[in-house]
């Protein structure tokens, strides 16, 4: 099956300005997440809401401006429950997680040492079938070494990298890889 990287481009807007989300995969292979059936068009985003330089206060704002204009999505907010606990919505729920990657640990640290981090904990979900998507405003280096950990790669793919859609003089869009 393609992937469906319409939710993906749209999603990319929301966020805390410059840094933006940063997504870790949006592919429904049926022998790396649930496939999605026609009967049920929701997908789930695991959202590490501790990551990037606000935190919950930026990625909890986001998350509800997103919800309000994707009704077809549901999400997963990660984090420390007491810094997630005023956040109420009926396609939302709270996976706890005590610890949290800052933008300045080095990636070794984030992978060894922060193993309940918000991030970590993110990615899991995708890992288990629980979410198709794991979104994080953290630490991009972090980000990009747990997802390869955990998820691994596609067949014929060495090394992960990012990607976006920019508009082009066509009306259409242009992707460019490997933003990092």
């Amino acid at each position: 099956p393609k992937p469906d990287l319409r939710l993906r481009a749209q999603a990319r807007r929301y966020g805390n300005g410059s840094a933006g989300l940063c997504f870790v995969r949006c592919i429904n292979f049926p022998d790396r997440t649930r496939v999605r059936s026609a009967m049920s068009p929701m997908i789930t985003l695991a959202v590490d809401c501790m990551g990037g330089d606000h935190g919950p206060r930026v990625t909890l704002a986001a998350c509800r401006q997103f919800l309000d204009n994707h009704p077809q999505a549901q999400l997963l907010l990660v984090g420390r429950p007491d810094d997630l606990g005023g956040f109420a919505h009926a396609r939302a729920r709270t996976v706890p997680a005590t610890e949290v990657v800052a933008m300045d640990d080095p990636v070794e640290v984030a992978l060894r040492r922060k193993k309940d981090s918000s991030m970590r904990v993110a990615i899991q979900q995708v890992k288990d079938g629980t979410a198709q998507v794991a979104v994080s405003a953290g630490n991009t280096g972090a980000l990009m070494a747990i997802a390869r950990y955990l998820l691994k790669t596609l067949d014929g793919i060495d090394r992960p990298a990012i990607a976006t859609q920019m508009p082009n003089a066509q009306g259409g869009a242009t992707t460019v890889l490997d933003l990092g």
